[in-house]
């Protein structure tokens, strides 16, 4: 076989330049501790380590949300502990206020501390957070969600419904809501029991007439309906009541008797349809009250009526009537809107038990990710170094031939 000079002098070119071009190889991947530089070196490693990667991303994404949301879910549950010890001693005051030790004078006080305290809740369904959006006003965060007229009414005009409240993945399977709606947490509080209320719709004058509670007996005889109770006088000194339907007409009671004109005995159950009225005091001729299905009412208003029985004093016997059962009115809300601020505490506390699960699969699912990846990508500096060497003399070995096989030529023959 015919070997030219100049195929001799491009095989040694050739042979360097492999040698050089791996040396080179060898030093980046030495460089960036990376066994894998370009997908062509290991395309299979490749398409792995991209899939990880982009499964770590996602979860960084998720770590990242938990850690935005947290916060606010913290401060909402420090919030919802305010509100409850404000709530608290409100109902510590009317309680006080009720009593026949105080005066009217008094209780002037007290109507003003529970006017503080109700400006206190007013500050809290309005507090912000450090972006300064507000807590409680849902995807609507940059509105302040609660406004009062000037006649002291509280409005609520942050979102409401489906979709009210932003939510945020923790996991490509699992999402959180990042707070509650002021409505849900002030507003739509369930009166007394949350099944049933009693209230005097009608009080003659002179009359004592107090609704000490109203609750529920049987549920599965609870309907909704409105019933009302008339006071009349027996023609002997006596007070009667009668139960009538919307209809007018009399209705049968718990033992299937019917109640009409029965004797009024203060402090003993009226018992009807699934539900139980206890009336106390003096009523007379005339009075009414009337037992209907518990509604939604905000705390705010729940206040105000209080406040304003406790300013009206106690000088006729009407006006103390009215407050005792203003009072009892009072004490059934409170205690349902406290318990609506620890269900919902609860539940964000659930939320953030939740979210730090969630934080801590994400955090050894990537630990086990980067693992993986390494493993695959990251270099073996002993083998590196090693192979370096070699390719080392290699390459200082072709040089050395190809300086040595240069200087030959048929001439130095002839």
């Amino acid at each position: 076989m015919r070997v030219s000079t100049t195929q001799i002098f491009q095989t040694g070119i050739d042979q360097i330049q492999r040698n050089q071009a791996e040396l080179n190889r060898t030093s980046l991947q030495l460089g960036s501790g990376e066994r894998i530089l370009t997908p062509s070196d290991d395309p299979s490693g490749a398409t792995q380590t991209n899939q990880f990667e982009r499964i770590i991303k996602a979860t960084e994404q998720y770590q990242r949300n938990i850690d935005n949301s947290q916060p606010r879910l913290q401060q909402q549950e420090s919030l919802m502990q305010s509100g409850t010890d404000a709530l608290q001693r409100a109902r510590e005051l009317v309680i006080a206020g009720n009593n026949d030790s105080q005066t009217d004078e008094t209780r002037r006080y007290q109507a003003n501390e529970l006017r503080q305290l109700r400006d206190e809740l007013f500050e809290i369904a309005n507090t912000r957070d450090p972006n300064g959006e507000y807590i409680f006003a849902g995807t609507n965060s940059l509105e302040q969600p609660f406004k009062q007229d000037g006649e002291g009414t509280v409005r609520y005009e942050g979102a409401e419904g489906t979709g009210s409240v932003r939510e945020v993945e923790i996991s490509p399977t699992r999402t959180v809501p990042v707070g509650d709606t002021g409505a849900d947490v002030f507003m739509n509080v369930p009166e007394n029991d949350g099944r049933t209320t009693a209230e005097v719709t009608n009080r003659e004058a002179d009359s004592l007439l107090i609704v000490d509670k109203a609750e529920v007996y049987d549920v599965r005889e609870l309907d909704r309906e409105e019933y009302t109770i008339e006071f009349a006088e027996d023609g002997a000194g006596g007070i009667t009541y009668s139960v009538l339907d919307e209809n007018g007409d009399a209705i049968e009671g718990r033992d299937g008797d019917l109640l009409e004109d029965q004797p009024f005995v203060p402090g003993e159950s009226i018992d009807f349809a699934g539900r139980s009225v206890t009336i106390s005091g003096d009523p007379v001729d005339g009075d009414e009250v009337v037992s209907r299905p518990a509604v939604n009412k905000d705390i705010f208003s729940t206040l105000d009526d209080i406040i304003a029985a406790l300013e009206e004093g106690t000088g006729t016997r009407e006006a103390r009537a009215n407050l005792a059962t203003a009072t009892n009115t009072a004490l059934g809300d409170m205690d349902a809107a406290i318990e609506n601020f620890n269900d919902i505490r609860a539940d964000v506390g659930s939320r953030l038990k939740t979210m730090d699960d969630q934080s801590e699969l994400n955090e050894d699912r990537l630990l086990d990710l980067e693992t993986a990846v390494s493993e695959i990508r990251d270099l073996d500096y002993a083998e590196a170094i090693s192979r370096f060497n070699q390719q080392q003399v290699a390459l200082q070995a072709a040089q050395q031939t190809y300086s040595e096989t240069s200087r030959l030529s048929l001439f130095d023959f002839i």
